[in-house]
């Protein structure tokens, strides 16, 4: 019964999106659901900003391993002249102040190439498409808040979002566990996890753009642009729904992290939207807060992307929601089906 109204509400809604991909695991229902408008079940489609929990991940795994501390300053991991100009204010430079903790919590001060406008520059997000040949290495990312952007505070200030501050934790992690982030990724989540399906884009050799769902930005189509190699660690995944089901259900089991740590990832003190709050890499979304008639849902915590890309688990049943639209433009009706969604899993 609540298998047949979910696929009749995600076939009534596939036909104004894009392109629509869901998944459910229910493990108090021992139920397991896959959609695609595609008709591929395995369908691609790209993380965006959801691949931070991954990142923030495997941090905590280094963390875990006696390797860092959220106390550890990043002048201590990375070379000085790669943070130079990123933490200057009034005058003062502040790099040798940050530590792990900010950059995980976007509270560094550190701006944010992918969205933030500044010095009167032309959108970054409109490079990505007027330029859709450039690959964007990290360098070049951080480069960009160097040349482009001011910071926007001192360490530990004020919460301001930024993707520039998740390419320098990829760095971090690739320097401390001494390998390239995409075999972290294979070696640390996606083999245990058994998520055969997954990759990081442009750097795993497994990488095939072709196989990506529709991904529009600003109204163009640019799953094929190589600029969109402007993720890495803030978000450059392509996984399927069932992959990212497996990680949020060994996520929420403790299989990648202990207790502890994702404790730590959960203290949600940040307001990142109203019904959206920030931890240190996950969110936590409160339906109550968008509508008091929501205030029977469940509170879930996971991560949200730019382009409608949902992954979320609900703390209490385990009940865990992947959810792609594929398109920047649908982010408000991406949230009003995965509210109907749980609506319906509320009501059985």
């Amino acid at each position: 019964m609540l298998e047949e109204k979910i696929a009749a509400l995600l076939e009534k809604r596939a036909k104004k999106f894009k392109t629509l991909q869901f998944g459910i695991s229910s493990p108090a229902r021992a139920w397991d659901y896959i959609y695609s408008s595609t008709g591929q079940l395995n369908q691609h489609f790209h993380s965006a900003s959801v691949g931070k929990m991954f990142t923030a991940t495997l941090i905590f795994q280094a963390i875990e391993q006696g390797r860092l501390t959220l106390d550890t300053k990043i002048i201590d991991l990375l070379a000085p002249e790669l943070l130079d100009k990123l933490f200057i204010v009034a005058g003062h430079d502040y790099r040798a102040e940050v530590n792990l903790r900010q950059l995980l919590g976007h509270t560094s001060g550190i701006n944010d190439y992918f969205t933030s406008n500044w010095l009167g520059q032309i959108p970054f997000l409109k490079w990505v498409v007027r330029e859709p040949d450039t690959f964007w290495t990290p360098t070049m990312l951080l480069d960009y808040t160097r040349e482009r952007q001011r910071a926007v505070g001192r360490p530990g200030e004020k919460f301001f979002y930024s993707d520039s501050g998740y390419i320098l934790l990829g760095l971090i992690i690739e320097k401390v566990y001494g390998a390239p982030l995409y075999q972290v990724l294979n070696r640390q989540i996606f083999q245990p996890c058994a998520m055969h399906d997954s990759c990081l884009t442009f750097y795993d050799p497994r990488f095939r753009p072709e196989e990506l769902a529709p991904l529009y930005l600003k109204g163009t189509d640019i799953h094929l642009f190589t600029s969109l190699s402007c993720d890495f660690s803030g978000g450059g995944l392509s996984l399927t729904a069932a992959d990212l089901l497996k990680f949020l259900r060994a996520f929420a089991a403790g299989q990648l992290i202990g207790a502890t740590a994702s404790g730590q990832m959960a203290q949600f003190n940040n307001k990142f939207r109203t019904g959206l709050h920030y931890g240190l890499g996950m969110m936590q979304v409160r339906p109550r807060e968008f509508f008091f008639l929501y205030k029977k849902l469940p509170f879930l915590q996971g991560n949200l992307g730019l382009s409608a890309v949902h992954a979320w688990y609900n703390p209490e049943n385990g009940d865990c929601l992947a959810l792609n639209l594929g398109n920047s433009g649908d982010m408000n009706g991406s949230f009003m089906l995965l509210l109907e969604i749980l609506g319906l899993l509320a009501k059985h």
